[in-house]
Formats: C-alpha cells, sequence, structure tokens
C-alpha cells in the first residue's frame, strides 16, 4: 500500500528494538521519533505533531497502554499500534477495544509493519479532514445565518460562474465534482477545497499558510502550513496530473505556495 510519508512516534524500551524499527520506517520516507518511556514520548510530542504512534505495550514506568490513553486524549486523531509479546497478546486486545488502531506481535516482519503503519496514517487523515470538514460545514451555516438576502440588501446579486476550467478539467461548484471529459475525478471533501481556492485565484499563486487557511479552516505559521498542506497536494496529483511526478497543472512555487497552469483554458 502507498500512502504519502508521514511523521511517527515510535517508543519502546529497547533501543535494538526502536533503531531497527525506525530504520525499516525511514526506508519508506517517513520521519520518525523515538522515545524510550512514556514520560519522554509525551514530552517529545510537545514539539513533533505525530500522526501515528507505535507503542511497546510492556514499559518501565507508565506502561504502553496507559500512554495510549493519554495520547488519546490529548490527541484524538493520531491512529495507535500497539507491540506485544504472545504473552500481553490479551492486552494487546483489550487496547484495541480502547481504542488503539491495530496491534503488531513482537518481533514485527517489516512488511506487516509497513501495511500497518500505511493503513494508519490513512486513517489518521481521514478523521483529520472529516474534522476539518465538519468544522467548516458549522462555521459556514454560522456565517449564512448572518448574511442579508438579496431583497434586504437592496442590491442585484452578482451571478457566479458554476464552473471552473482548468485546462481539460472541469470543476463544478453546483455538484462539486470535478471531471475530465465524462469521467469524474473522486475528491475527498479537502482536497476539492484545495483545488476550488487555486482555480478562483486564476492561475496566480497561493502562499502556503492562505490555501491551508482558505481550505481547511486553520490558521497556522508558514512552515507547519507547507508540511500540513504538501501532503494534500501529493494526493490530488495522483488523481489530476498526467504524470504525477512532472507536474503540469498543479505546480510549486518554491517557498512561495502553489498555483494552478491553464485555468480558464
Amino acid at each position: 500500500m502507498q500512502v504519502a510519508p508521514g511523521r511517527i512516534l515510535l517508543v519502546d524500551d529497547e533501543a535494538n528494538i526502536r533503531k531497527g524499527l525506525q530504520a525499516i520506517l525511514q526506508k519508506d520516507g517517513h520521519e520518525v521519533r523515538t522515545a524510550a518511556t512514556a514520560q519522554a514520548a509525551l514530552s517529545l510530542l510537545n514539539d513533533f505533531e505525530a500522526e501515528t504512534a507505535v507503542l511497546d505495550i510492556r514499559m518501565p514506568g507508565m506502561q504502553g497502554s496507559e500512554l495510549l490513553g493519554a495520547l488519546k486524549q490529548r490527541w484524538p486523531y493520531m491512529a495507535v499500534i500497539m507491540l506485544t509479546g504472545h504473552g500481553s497478546l490479551a492486552t494487546a486486545i483489550t487496547a484495541v477495544k480502547e481504542g488503539a488502531f491495530d496491534y503488531l506481535l513482537k518481533p514485527a516482519q517489516p512488511d506487516d509493519l509497513r501495511q500497518v503503519v500505511a493503513q494508519a496514517l490513512l486513517e489518521s487523515r481521514r478523521q483529520r479532514e472529516q474534522a476539518a470538514f465538519l468544522t467548516k460545514l458549522q462555521s459556514g451555516l454560522e456565517r449564512l445565518q448572518t448574511l442579508p438576502g438579496p431583497a434586504a440588501a437592496g442590491q442585484p446579486t452578482t451571478p457566479t460562474a458554476t464552473r471552473l476550467h482548468i485546462k481539460d478539467l472541469v470543476l463544478d461548484r453546483a455538484t462539486h465534482e470535478l471531471r475530465r471529459g465524462d469521467e469524474p475525478i473522486d475528491l475527498t471533501p479537502s482536497e476539492y477545497d484545495i483545488l476550488l481556492v487555486l482555480a478562483e485565484q486564476g492561475g496566480a499563486v497561493v502562499d502556503y499558510a492562505t490555501l491551508v487557511r482558505l481550505a481547511l479552516g486553520h490558521q497556522l505559521e508558514t512552515a507547519e502550513a507547507k508540511e500540513l498542506i504538501k501532503r494534500h497536494i501529493y494526493s490530488l496529483r495522483q488523481k489530476i496530473e498526467p504524470r504525477p511526478q512532472e507536474p503540469v497543472i498543479l505546480l510549486n512555487v518554491r517557498g512561495v505556495g502553489y498555483r494552478l497552469a491553464g485555468v480558464g483554458q
């Protein structure tokens, strides 16, 4: 399973296990931070926004199952994978019932680790996107309730183009659909909003922070916004670019932001 690289927290009191699992995940391009104890992991998370955590169940001090509870309380969209030996398998199964995404038996096989981590990253991102969409929907409804209607405003409304053309793509505001010819292209709500914001700028560059604010509803610094948006851009390119590794539609302006080529053509 191919997913965009993610940010992973790895917690195990055995140094050789930490290093081995870290090496496997880093080969797939993931950013991996490690900790030997639960307390060290919680401290590390103050400056590292992990999407997925891999936790050993049996550790000195706070156990992995206790750390699971602390993580889910503070970072509800983090997908947590438990590492367990046969002797504590029942504990791992209980942890899954209490909110862990999945568990792996030690010693974890590389392919099994890669597959479960990929699935956990997808689940974490799905939950984040869903939460962001619901927040935007609620915010939009609240704004609509405060806007006067055309009659109350006393002014005619200005029509807005329903369809936006981007090279051979058509983005339809009315149906929230993207099509290439007669073929629909399935987009997540976040991907649609990102594409709409860029298309509405008519090919002009939208900086990272503005794009995240308008499309995803988050107020972030430039560096954080750049990290957040690039995963969505990667996914969008897989869907709309003829050759995703050589983009000709969704273009990056290095150090600034993104723009669309061919808008209105």
